[in-house]
């Protein structure tokens, strides 16, 4: 049933308060400005010296460190804009933005809320009833059940058959790709239900899922829609955002390629009418997956989507800006007829896509994204720390060109050039995939980074990973001091080595692409050479060093600078130099992590000096957390005997929830963490009794 529809009175927006943080808040702030509006931030402990903090025109302290103690606390954030005169809230995206209860309390309170209306907000914040009101409206929905509460293995194992394999399971509350499990059998429905429940009810404070066919070969298209208090509703063409890891999504792109004309249309109706259906004021998303030329309705984001700047590329709208207008009481104008050539958006995140998108933290000791040919949105500068309690993305990076093949090269051109020291990220995996022959040539569907594994994995080439290594070792050694922690067992893995080989000191380096280098049998080598002075290379230590020392590749290497952020030349055998910036963070006696890149290739490095797994354990060490974050779950206890590979302790960081699981068989000796626990980063939470082998 159609919403009863109410035009709002004409109101001026002088004071606006941003309930958001990061580049969001940057980017509301960016267009409030040129409108002579002032801004209002609120900001959590960790993001005292963030830089929207810094560039509001009023700032207020929230506290705490969690976004429930701070961007979700609805007080706080009223009591905020009462503080400064405010008559309107941008909730950004996120937090606040999709919250009914909110909407409601900022109007209550005689404010502007920049968005749609309370009642709009909750006919779609629950995906189970917005599917129902949409199926009314004519748009076509994917098979799905569902779960009532209360239901045994056994009636669960029957929706689930129901539904058909392989299904999705999904929070009925939220977005952002939290509380979703794809289930691929019977077996695995239980535990992937009970798993996205409670990631559900940490994210959202709801812990009601839903089951959906999965349908993995789908494309994910989502139509820009726009309305007014005077019932209108219009789009602003399509995006596609097949490509996801975590379904969360990585490249977006407008518009659509390789689309039939007749579903192009049809998505773009199917989103209006949905629009219309719930009286929609303000800019919000309509998601659909799209099977062929099959589409069906997926969520409605009634909110300013992240990938919003690619729609602004291809039409020249600021929709910021309209939504300032019609929250005021302003008419939508009517948008451009055609589309004006394509954009591409590359999330850059800190993650570190060859292993499982874990997510980096740390202080960015550089962080330069910029390129005339790209437009960068960002809440951290160099220097910015990036927390465990907030999502892990840094920059959405966006190119727009004449055409596909212009907008993805000016893309990766401009990722290629950045330089971010402090974190892992996934910049090498977007560069590789924006060049690749599947992003180019083919349909990309959601399946697309399982298909394509190659392009999580690139690795600069062999030349300049050579380039790399010895640049880190050099950086290292200098900031050893020329001296080295010793371990006399050789047999470690990691650390500094003190070898006495013919020839020098080996150093083996472990990081982002150290085993590029040790499936070739690579390691780095320091030696005198009365004629160059030091001297860096790589050898092979399966032929060693001296009596075949034809094998070593010897490389000079030279320090220039002597700042955290230094310059180190590195010239080829061939001649070729090398200008590799490094930034070096740590204890040299404990472990010291490098930073490289030459503006094409980017590489870490960490330089450990500790002993070998096993002598680590014994001195009471164990599995610990990768990352900080919170214990939301503990599987073992002391006297279980586990397998390597068995889930330990369960930890939610960053939104997302990580298996910390036995690096090899044994008895658990020890727990030392209880569900609730904070932890920090290589915290050990479980000890392990490794069984004595036989001699």
């Amino acid at each position: 049933m159609r919403m009863t529809h109410v035009v709002a009175e004409q109101r001026t927006i002088r004071r606006l308060l941003i309930a958001n943080r990061g580049e969001i808040a940057r980017r509301i702030m960016r267009t409030a400005r040129e409108r002579g509006i002032v801004c209002v931030a609120v900001y959590s402990d960790p993001d005292a010296d963030a830089m929207f903090v810094h560039e509001a025109d009023h700032a207020v302290a929230l506290g705490g460190s969690t976004s429930t103690e701070s961007y979700l606390d609805q007080g706080k954030i009223l009591a905020a804009a009462a503080l400064w005169d405010c008559d309107a809230v941008h909730p950004g995206y996120g937090f606040l933005s999709e919250n009914a209860d909110f909407a409601a309390a900022v109007v209550a309170a005689g404010l502007t809320w920049i968005g749609p209306s309370a009642e709009s907000i909750a006919a779609m914040a629950e995906k189970v009833p917005a599917k129902r009101l949409v199926s009314a409206a004519g748009v076509p929905l994917v098979p799905g059940a569902e779960l009532p509460a209360g239901l045994d293995d056994a009636e669960l194992a029957a929706v689930g058959a129901q539904v058909g394999y392989p299904l999705m399971v999904k929070a009925s509350a939220g977005g952002g790709g939290k509380g979703m499990r794809v289930v691929e059998a019977p077996a695995g429905l239980a535990d992937a239900v009970a798993t996205a429940a409670r990631e559900a009810a940490s994210a959202f404070g709801d812990a009601t899922v839903f089951l959906e066919r999965y349908l993995p070969a789908a494309r994910h298209v989502e139509v820009q829609i726009c309305g007014d208090t005077h019932g209108r509703v219009v789009h602003l063409f399509e995006r596609e955002c097949s490509i996801q890891r975590r379904h969360q999504k990585v490249i977006e792109e407008a518009p659509a390629v390789r689309l039939a004309d007749a579903t192009r249309r049809g998505l773009h109706d199917a989103a209006v009418a949905a629009g219309a259906a719930i009286d929609y004021v303000g800019v919000g998303t309509v998601e659909f997956l799209v099977e062929g030329e099959d589409y069906f309705f997926l969520e409605m984001n009634t909110r300013l989507q992240v990938e919003h700047p690619v729609t602004e590329a291809i039409t020249g709208v600021d929709l910021v800006g309209w939504q300032l207008d019609v929250a005021a009481g302003g008419h939508v104008p009517d948008p451009p007829a055609v589309p004006d050539g394509h954009a591409i958006e590359a999330r850059l995140y800190a993650e570190d896509p060859r292993h499982e998108d874990l997510p980096s933290t740390g202080t960015l000791r550089l962080f330069e994204v910029a390129d005339m040919r790209v437009r960068v949105d960002t809440g951290v500068a160099t220097g910015s720390v990036v927390s465990p309690y907030y999502d892990p993305m840094l920059a959405k990076v966006i190119a727009h060109g004449r055409n596909r093949e212009e907008s993805s090269a000016r893309l990766a051109a401009g990722l290629r050039a950045a330089r971010i020291h402090g974190v892992t990220t996934n910049r090498d995996m977007l560069v590789a995939l924006l060049e690749s022959a599947g992003f180019l040539d083919e349909v990309t569907t959601t399946a697309f980074l399982t298909e394509h594994p190659e392009v999580r994995v690139a690795a600069p080439s062999v030349e300049t990973l050579t380039a790399h290594a010895v640049a880190a070792a050099a950086a290292a050694w200098r900031a050893a001091g020329q001296t080295v922690g010793v371990i006399a067992d050789g047999s470690a893995p990691t650390g500094w080595r003190n070898v006495q080989r013919p020839g020098g000191i080996s150093i083996d380096l472990m990081g982002h692409h150290a085993e590029s280098l040790r499936d070739n049998g690579l390691t780095v080598h320091r030696r005198w050479h009365r004629v160059a002075g030091w001297q860096w290379g790589l050898s092979n230590l399966t032929d060693g060093i001296g009596a075949h020392d034809e094998a070593v590749i010897w490389l000079d290497a030279r320090v220039t600078a002597a700042a955290d952020t230094s310059l180190v030349s590195v010239v080829m055998a061939d001649g070729a130099r090398y200008d590799i910036d490094v930034s070096v963070e740590g204890e040299p006696d404990l472990e010291l992590t490098i930073w490289a890149d030459d503006r094409r290739e980017h590489s870490w490095w960490q330089v450990r000096a500790r002993a070998n797994d096993i002598d680590a354990l014994a001195a009471g060490g164990g599995p610990s957390a990768p990352v900080p974050g919170t214990i939301t779950a503990v599987m073992v206890a002391a006297g279980d005997a586990v397998h390597a590979g068995d889930t330990l302790v369960v930890l939610e960081a960053m939104k997302m929830e990580h298996r910390i699981t036995a690096d090899t068989d044994g008895l658990v000796s020890e727990v030392l963490v209880t569900v609730g626990d904070s932890v920090e980063a290589h915290q050990v939470v479980v000890r392990l009794a490794l069984e004595e082998s036989e001699s």
